[in-house]
């Protein structure tokens, strides 16, 4: 039995399907099954709905009598129905869902739209009703217009607002388009890629469009800020429009950086994962040897690691990386990589720390030496929330105190899958404080592949699209993700003033997980003086072996206590450089405190 169908899904323009289009009867046994295809073009949104209802009968039946739909291709159920009622024939409707259910009318082809569903099999008992196609043919006979827009993505490098020689093209580069339209319609959004000589081709409906604004998406002006020439966007009322560039700068020539993405804590005899990295934020080409000191009490299986070490000497791992840069490998997703496995021996307990060093070559022209080395140590603890946030400086007590001169704050967010299942999308919505610049904002590093945008001034997000996170109880050690920013201060701020950050981390569809709130506080006037953090000492090497220089300092008492709060050693200083031999010193952590006329300044120290 054949017939032609009409359905509305909207209020917008229905079609009546023709021989395309027509609703289609199956039976075997006791089961007949009719596909009704329900199909409708939005004109004002200019798109196609589509899905496909079957009605189903069963023309004897009983009570706990049952049927189910199977996608043939994945054997997947679809759905599952029983007879509670004992209706004989037993009548139902079910929904099979459509692998392309909105398709808009810039995708139109040969005058219509393809619906494509799954190859089904209807079974009840031994009645099977196999190898269904849900394949549907939609004519779209009022489609809506396009037209076209087009230009080229590049770094300025000469800031002469076109592209010429000396510039680079930028490959892969996402140009997004948003439309206003008129009356009570909704904007629409559209996209384009630029390819490897940065031209972009972006198609832009034009049916209903009072005006549009084409721009780079936000994550991009994270790593490439606009050039003096353009805003940022271009907005126009009519189409085509060609030569619609972007002129785009980079930060530096040259700033290689090294961190260690880790869990927050580590617990005993439970295996764990160090991410070690070099990135290069500046546009030209950084080489050289990354390198991790790794604690002597965890054990290192490179047969588990993702990029396990080229060599290994004693405790040190190293890798070569080669042609950092940010005009490749997607803007700041340019870093070398490792992810090791580790295991804390026998010997550990909880309250020991475990701590890493990972460090790289200074190049030359390297605007910022001092972000290439970094250390982290690791709490020992039988448990801990894992989805927490770090800022650094963490400042001196539990207000975080940091000096008024503290340029900008590093904050990590750490997430982990506790679920009981994969988890395919991970976003982080991060409110900064008033008090930061939003707009200096930048990524450090992050776990997985990420996109951030902003959602407004001051609200920035973290999309981990297509992350499928495992799941804790399936794979512990590959089930945590982290993001690492920085960004500045208003260096205006009152002492008393609190800095307070959150996050608000969520896992597929399921209620958010609120982070713990990292707090600063700008030092305020004590009997003491002024307590910070250390932003400004500079401590260098550390970790370090036979001697430690510091540098920035102002006329203070200097003095190194133990982690146990006892005094080791202590001098006054003149000037603003001195040396210290820390070669009797037992191996640990140090706290080393700078006391002068009108701060008293804290900094940590490993000694190897």
């Amino acid at each position: 039995m054949q017939k032609n169908y009409l359905k509305c899904l909207t209020a917008a323009i229905c079609i009546l399907f023709g021989a395309d289009l027509k609703a289609q009867t199956y039976t075997h046994g006791h089961i007949t099954a009719m596909a009704m295809p329900m199909l409708s073009h939005d004109s004002t949104q200019c798109r196609s709905n589509g899905n496909v209802m079957y009605n189903i009968t069963i023309d004897t039946s009983y009570v706990g009598d049952s049927v189910m739909i199977v996608d043939t291709g994945t054997h997947m159920l679809i759905g599952a129905y029983g007879n509670s009622s004992g209706a004989s024939p037993w009548v139902f409707s079910a929904m099979v869902p459509i692998y392309n259910p909105v398709v808009t009318d810039d995708q139109i082809s040969g005058g219509g739209v393809m619906f494509v569903g799954p190859t089904i099999k209807i079974t009840r008992n031994t009645d099977t009703i196999n190898g269904i196609n849900n394949m549907f043919f939609l004519p779209v006979s009022n489609p809506c217009e396009y037209g076209n827009v087009s230009g080229k993505v590049y770094i300025d490098n000469n800031g002469d607002c076109t592209f010429n020689t000396g510039d680079d093209a930028l490959n892969a580069i996402v140009l997004t388009s948003n439309a206003t339209l008129s009356g009570s319609v909704p904007s629409i959004s559209s996209n384009a890629y630029s390819d490897a000589s940065g031209n972009y081709l972006m198609t832009v409906q034009n049916s209903w469009m009072t005006n549009y604004t084409v721009s780079v998406p936000p994550d991009y002006i994270f790593i490439f800020p606009a050039s003096p020439c353009f805003s940022g966007s271009y907005t126009y009322t009519s189409l085509p429009q060609t030569g619609v560039d972007f002129p785009l700068l980079c930060t530096s020539n040259i700033d290689v950086q090294c961190y260690a993405g880790s869990p927050a804590s580590v617990r005993i005899n439970t295996p764990f994962f160090i991410q070690p990295y070099v990135s290069n934020t500046g546009c030209d080409v950084a080489s050289g040897q990354l390198k991790l000191v790794k604690d002597s009490l965890v054990a290192y299986d490179p047969s588990l690691s993702y990029n396990p070490a080229v060599s290994v000497i004693g405790d040190t791992l190293i890798w070569d990386y080669t042609n950092l840069t940010n005009l490749s490998g997607g803007a700041y997703w340019n870093y070398f990589l490792s992810r090791i496995h580790l295991t804390a021996d026998t010997s550990v307990h909880v309250g020991d720390t475990l701590c890493f060093r990972v460090f790289t070559n200074i190049l030359a022209g390297d605007v910022n030496p001092g972000n290439n080395d970094y250390s982290i140590c690791l709490p020992v603890v039988y448990s801990y929330d894992p989805n927490m946030k770090e800022v650094s400086p963490s400042g001196a007590g539990p207000e975080g105190y940091i000096s008024p001169t503290t340029d900008s704050l590093v904050y990590t967010i750490h997430f982990q899958n506790t679920g009981t299942s994969y988890a395919a999308n991970v976003n982080i919505i991060d409110t900064l404080d008033a008090d930061l610049a939003p707009t200096s904002l930048k990524i450090l590093g992050t776990s997985h592949t990420m996109s951030p945008e902003w959602l407004a001034p001051g609200v920035v997000k973290f999309n981990f699209n297509n992350i499928y996170l495992p799941d804790s109880n399936t794979n512990e050690v590959a089930s945590h993700g982290f993001v690492r920013f920085s960004v500045k201060l208003d260096p205006s701020l009152a002492p008393g003033t609190q800095i307070k950050n959150k996050g608000y981390i969520y896992f597929d569809l399921n209620p958010p997980v609120l982070t713990n709130t990292a707090l600063n506080t700008i030092a305020i006037p004590t009997n003491t003086g002024l307590l910070s953090s250390g932003s400004s000492l500079n401590v260098y090497p550390n970790p370090a072996a036979d001697h430690i220089t510091i540098e920035n300092l102002q006329n203070c008492k200097i003095s190194i206590q133990n982690m146990n709060g006892s005094v080791v050693w202590e001098q006054n200083v003149t000037g603003n450089k001195t040396q210290i031999d820390i070669s009797r010193l037992p191996s640990g952590i140090y706290i080393l405190r700078c006391v002068g006329q009108n701060a008293t300044t804290v900094k940590k120290f490993i000694k190897e």
